[in-house]
């Protein structure tokens, strides 16, 4: 049996060692008696630049992180608040002839620049859409007009919603990706190497409201696309709201496939309309790239989603077409890997492969 008296004092030593540690250390940085003028001046300074770098550090990360994750979870509880809101008479009396969707009431009042409710199920994505005279009007304004670093959900200036006219054959909405869990970060994540074809099953279906129409719409493409010639041609998928014949038509929607990183196995037909998301991204490195997603709007009569056997035949694309600068990195395009059925009207040519025997 050990001795109690060593016990107890090989403790005392052990203690006063890591006394004697942490009494150096908060010497080495504190000026001290006996410290020379050098040694002071040292300690000073390298306390100063802590303190000035914990600030800085504490500035940046509230600037990019905690600042605009304040400012989203304000934002939505505002805009909740406004959606789950009981319409006044007076709110109502404000909407356009022939809307269909009181609900949307309050909103429309807070700001008549409102055109519809867009809502991705299992994402963050469930805001209201607006409608500027360009499309730079909402880049860094909020729902309610007021300046903001994250903007808003806007739709392309150029598209029609109308209780008299049909709507665009493309309704184009565009959202930042804020890298946080708000307005079009999870539309990024389509396009993302961190989430997979499993993530995508469960969130392949897009739901945009208007005043005048309820819709759903089946996600048919989704792309990554370089918005400059840095790194090669553009598709220009953002010039696209109307087509002015079959071929045009199909020769966009050709080229949505082609670029596409998932298949759903989703059919297109001239007169069809479409819904397309836009956000940066920034994955890449590159400067200046858009995810892009493309949706079709569910036919009358045609089920408002996927069968869960429908989701196990979605599939990945092995060679999506890329800009020329990432197509030398992942690989030439020289294959397509869909159905050319999916497209009414298409003549396929001898880049396909039969999908049926892959």
């Amino acid at each position: 049996m050990p001795d109690v008296n060593s016990v107890i004092k090989t403790n005392r030593k052990k203690k006063k060692k890591k006394q004697n540690i942490f009494a150096a250390i908060f010497q080495g940085l504190i000026p001290w008696k006996g410290d020379t003028a050098g040694e002071i001046i040292r300690k000073i300074v390298f306390l100063a630049s802590l303190v000035l770098l914990t600030v800085t550090g504490y500035i940046i990360l509230d600037t990019y992180v905690f600042a605009p994750a304040r400012e989203s979870a304000k934002y939505r509880e505002e805009i909740l608040t406004l959606y789950n809101q009981e319409p006044t008479a007076a709110e109502l009396e404000q909407l356009p002839e022939k809307t269909i969707n009181t609900e949307y009431a309050p909103l429309y009042a807070a700001n008549n620049d409102f055109v519809g409710y867009l809502n991705i199920l299992n994402t963050s994505v469930n805001y209201p859409v607006v409608q500027g005279v360009d499309n730079d009007e909402y880049l860094h304004r909020d729902f309610y007009y007021d300046y903001s670093d994250s903007g808003t959900v806007f739709a392309d200036y150029e598209n029609v919603f109308s209780p008299t006219e049909p709507m665009s054959a493309n309704t184009i909405i565009y959202g930042h990706n804020m890298r946080i869990d708000s307005f079009f970060t999870e539309v990024a994540r389509y396009y993302s190497y961190r989430y997979d074809l499993d993530y995508f099953k469960d969130r392949a279906v897009i739901e945009f409201n208007t005043l005048y129409d309820n819709a759903k719409y089946k996600i048919f493409s989704v792309m990554l696309v370089n918005t400059t010639d840095d790194y090669g041609e553009v598709f220009p998928y953002q010039t696209k709201i109307n087509f002015r014949s079959r071929d045009e038509f199909n020769s966009f929607v050709a080229e949505c496939f082609d670029r596409s990183k998932y298949y759903t196995g989703v059919d297109v037909k001239y007169g069809d309309e479409l819904l397309t998301l836009s956000t940066c991204e920034f994955e890449s490195g590159l400067s200046d790239m858009r995810v892009v997603v493309v949706a079709r709007k569910v036919r009358d009569g045609e089920s408002a989603d996927f069968t869960e056997e429908e989701k196990e035949a979605f599939y990945e694309n092995p060679v999506p077409k890329l800009n020329e600068l990432m197509q030398d990195w992942y690989g030439e395009f020289e294959y397509r890997y869909w159905d050319p059925a999916w497209l009414e009207g298409y003549v396929p040519d001898d880049s396909f492969v039969d999908i049926n025997e892959e």
